[in-house]
């Protein structure tokens, strides 16, 4: 949500600043560019809401449909921004490089994971 709120505050500050010192025109300007902005935004979120609602929450689902024409990129809140699921946050052995002194360490914790039932 903070990244469609941001650009939008800053977009009102400098229109209302351009009001101010005088330049009704340059404001009118920025405020068409911040209707468009807030209005696609909108149509956005109610778009990947809907189809969200449609795959009853799960957005792994919503990803594999391939009947879908227009692409959704919904977030999963569970999910930190800009992690996905093929990404992982634990370090593999094979992501250091040999000589690398964290390197036995990280093989001694993937051993242990896999010893885990």
């Amino acid at each position: 949500m903070w990244l469609l709120t941001f650009p939008a505050a800053v977009a009102a500050i400098v229109a209302v600043v351009l009001l101010v010192i005088g330049e009704p025109g340059f404001a009118g300007a920025i405020a068409v560019l911040l209707l468009i902005l807030v209005g696609a935004g909108a149509f956005d979120a109610l778009v990947a809401r809907r189809k969200l609602a449609r795959h009853h929450g799960d957005v792994g689902a919503l990803d594999a449909d391939e009947r879908d024409t227009f692409p959704t990129m919904a977030a999963d809140a569970d999910v930190p921004l800009g992690a996905t699921r093929e990404s992982h946050t634990d370090l593999n052995p094979h992501d250091l490089p040999p000589d690398h002194p964290l390197r036995e360490r990280v093989e001694e914790e993937a051993s242990a994971r896999k010893r885990r039932p």
